[in-house]
């Protein structure tokens, strides 16, 4: 019976077993909402955070964009913003919560700055400033502060514009590296004191060393010299398309010069070669889109996707009744400086009528030879994007939370969602900070991107330098100048197969960049670790593969950030001294020890002699104990 019971519970241990390899673990619950949300493949729920402005439902408290510093995300607030260490995506920690009201707090991190956006009227610029109405004299503009400590952020400075700030693009000055251009993105909406017309583009300059000196340095209106979309320009059976007062946002791409500008009825193709100066290279406008959002740029910037915010926001565009091109993602290609519409976007997940559901922020996912896009779509989640198919883009995965069972008075869900180091960060209006991570093997080159910090709306050019190996100078000059990479050993036997030793000091990396040591024979890389705080390459061990033969082998280290930097070390494989005859070779004539080699054969050959005499004394023995154990044997059987 006890075995009987014993095979029941291995067998039923058996079965738990293969249980837990086929059913996979749930991902991790938010705290504090238990609406359970629809995840799609290859997606991992790994963090929520509550929102820690919240009141209730209102609107005055919701959480909207994001940016990024190191370790740090600034999620913006309309009632100020929160700093949130991610040094752990699985588990951030809320560092600060900065009150300051004034929506709608778009928000963007140079350095050690966070800037701003604040596009209500408020009675002034101080934190403690209330809401007044736009036609009575009020304040409107950015505010910059200082979060050198994370912990306690400083207000440092301010700076009025004529029709506030509803969003704002950090743009490099190519021409002053201690400071940053400050595209102030802002539109009429109806009657206002300062606010009225089309509002031109503001720049503002913003030094990163004395922030308190920000002052507008450039305005321009994007239109002096194109016609503006108005209500005359609407197309019989379109879009209610809105009239173009001003940008909604302007998305730029620095290392190609170039910018987009959804612009409420218009799309521009803008030049930023001259960022105090941008000029536009080509107008768009498209029937089906009422409200031109926000633009992405593909990495090659060979196609774009601009965002139509069809009913602001407000409505559940994402049902049968719009189709699938309004409310939607418009791809467009990018040839010679010429943009062309190819197709809409729109999520496949019908939302309820209670859901507000429309494209909104979002950003690229650098993986190499694809347009991956991960995005916001209000109360329908968050969507990632495949457009490396212009004609036809799919949805890879999505993360998307069920209805508060009401409709809110204002809008809901997910403002922001993007990329960085590795994880999705998700901005939820009301209920707070979402992390969640691709699995995806296809994400592994995004995964492994080491940025330093992120403002989607200025995008980076993604290189993927790991995946190509170093090319090394042939020049022994150009070579010799090389960072000296220390291997130890430094020297190995012909046949060796060794494991080595290879190591950097301070200062000859990018502080905790990840860093490959390639065996350059092979172009392979051999280990992939990461940079100390210090610069250095802590001692890591490589095994190189063998057996070599004799020469001279290259290890070269490389790191993300600091290419096209080298380092440069070489493995020498020596073969054994040849073995000469006595007449030519001293060492043959004396042995390495410089005795005469007579004297080893004498001393080997008498070794020879007392081994074979030792040898043969023991056989001897044996023989004779042999023959005295089997005589008693013999007699006793005779006597028998």
């Amino acid at each position: 019976m006890r075995r009987r019971a014993r095979g029941i519970r291995a067998f039923a241990a058996a079965l738990i077993a293969i249980a837990a390899l086929l059913i996979p673990p749930l991902p991790a619950q938010a705290t504090g909402d238990d609406r359970a949300p629809s995840i799609g493949p290859g997606l991992e729920w790994v963090a929520h955070r509550d929102n820690p402005f919240r009141q209730g439902d209102d609107a005055n408290f919701i959480n909207s964009d994001l940016a990024f510093t190191g370790d740090h995300l600034v999620q913006g607030n309309f009632d100020g913003f929160s700093m949130w260490d991610i040094s752990n995506p699985a588990d951030p920690q809320l560092r600060s919560v900065t009150h300051c009201a004034g929506g709608q707090g778009d928000v963007s991190a140079v350095g050690h700055l966070v800037i701003v956006s604040i596009d209500e009227t408020m009675s002034s610029e101080a934190c403690d400033a209330v809401r007044v109405p736009e036609t009575v004299e009020n304040w409107e503009g950015i505010r910059v502060f200082d979060v050198s400590d994370p912990a306690a952020p400083r207000y440092a400075a301010a700076v009025r514009t004529r029709c506030g700030s509803h969003t704002h693009t950090v743009v490099p000055d190519p021409a002053d590296p201690s400071r940053v251009l400050v595209y102030v993105n802002a539109y009429s909406r109806g009657a206002s004191l300062n606010c009225t017309g089309r509002n031109p583009l503001q720049i503002v300059g913003v030094p990163l060393d004395a922030p308190e000196q920000a002052a507008i340095v450039g305005e321009l209106d994007l239109f002096a010299d194109i016609p503006a979309f108005g209500p005359d320009d609407r197309v019989p059976g379109g879009a209610e398309t809105r009239s173009t007062t001003g940008c909604h946002e302007i998305s730029v791409y620095p290392a190609k010069a170039l910018a987009l500008a959804a612009c409420r009825g218009d799309g521009l193709l803008l030049s930023i070669a001259d960022p105090l100066h941008p000029t536009v290279l080509q107008q768009v406008r498209d029937a089906n889109v009422a409200f031109w959002h926000s633009g992405i740029f593909a990495n090659d910037a060979s196609g774009v996707v601009f965002q139509d915010e069809l009913g602001d926001g407000f409505i559940n565009t994402c049902s049968p009744a719009f189709g699938g091109d309004r409310g939607a993602d418009a791809y467009w290609s990018l040839v010679e400086g010429q943009l062309a519409q190819v197709s809409y976007f729109t999520i496949p997940r019908e939302q309820s009528d209670l859901e507000k559901c429309v494209a909104h922020s979002g950003g690229l996912i650098p993986v190499p030879d694809r347009f991956i896009v991960a995005q916001a779509w209000l109360e329908g989640g968050v969507s990632v994007i495949d457009f490396t198919d212009p004609a036809a883009p799919v949805e890879l995965t999505w993360f998307d939370k069920p209805t508060y069972g009401y409709s809110m008075d204002y809008t809901a869900g997910i403002w922001a969602a993007y990329f960085y180091d590795g994880y999705l960060y998700a901005s939820d209006m009301y209920d707070g900070l979402e992390v969640l991570r691709l699995t995806d093997p296809v994400f592994a080159d995004a995964a492994r991107y080491d940025p330093q910090g992120l403002n989607p709306q200025t995008q980076p050019e993604y290189a993927w330098v790991w995946r190509e190996a170093p090319v090394l100078p042939t020049d022994a000059a150009e070579r010799a100048a090389l960072t000296p990479l220390s291997i130890d050993p430094a020297t190995v036997a012909v046949g060796a197969t060794p494991a080595l030793r290879v190591s950097l000091p301070p200062g000859s990396l990018e502080p905790g960049e990840t860093v490959d040591v390639w065996w350059m024979p092979e172009a392979r890389s051999l280990a992939t670790v990461t940079a100390a705080a210090d610069g250095s390459l802590p001692e890591t061990v490589v095994d190189a593969p063998g057996p070599l033969a004799a020469g001279a082998y290259d290890l070269v280290v490389r790191g993300d950030r600091s290419a096209p930097r080298l380092a440069l070390g070489t493995l020498a494989v020596e073969a054994p001294t040849p073995t000469a005859s006595p007449s030519t070779s001293p060492v043959a004539a004396t042995g390495e020890s410089g005795v005469p080699w007579w004297v080893w054969m004498v001393v080997g050959a008498i070794v020879v002699l007392v081994g074979a005499v030792v040898v043969l004394r023991r056989r001897a023995v044996v023989r004779r104990r042999r023959a005295a154990r089997a005589t008693p044997a013999a007699t006793e059987a005779g006597d028998g």
